[in-house]
């Protein structure tokens, strides 16, 4: 998903007339291994722009609360793997949700479309 997030960025910065008021953010589930400076690390070694997108992680009753609220479920699986299924969440510039993505099989494309629509919402 860090992928598709790299190039969403990479497609909305280069997109003309494109908005401004986006925001990518990451929410790991696994706050014993990823502390914040292994989240920067990750953040880099994908080229995220730290003005327009952050890696971040809490406690772990918040983030499940955070998930609980859209679907998304982790579990710890055999040898501590972290199980878990995705959603992308689009929030619009009123702070209503504009669309939620399940699982990966999106595209950064369809992501883009539905930023510039949240960006421009009005409610």
């Amino acid at each position: 998903m860090a992928n598709n997030f790299a190039d969403a960025q990479k497609k909305l910065l280069a997109t003309p007339n494109a908005p401004t008021n986006w925001h990518l953010l990451t929410v790991s589930f696994d706050p014993e291994f990823d502390t914040p400076e292994i989240l920067q690390r990750y953040a880099e070694l994908h080229d995220a722009d730290p003005a327009r997108s952050t890696f971040a992680t809490g406690a772990l009753m918040d983030i499940t609360a955070l998930g609980e609220q859209f679907g998304l479920a982790f579990w710890k699986g055999d040898v501590g793997i972290i199980n878990h299924n995705l959603r992308t969440i689009v929030i619009d510039a009123s702070g209503h949700v504009q669309k939620i993505f399940t699982g990966n099989e999106w595209k950064p494309e369809d992501l883009v479309a539905e930023m510039v629509k949240a960006a421009k919402a009005r409610r």
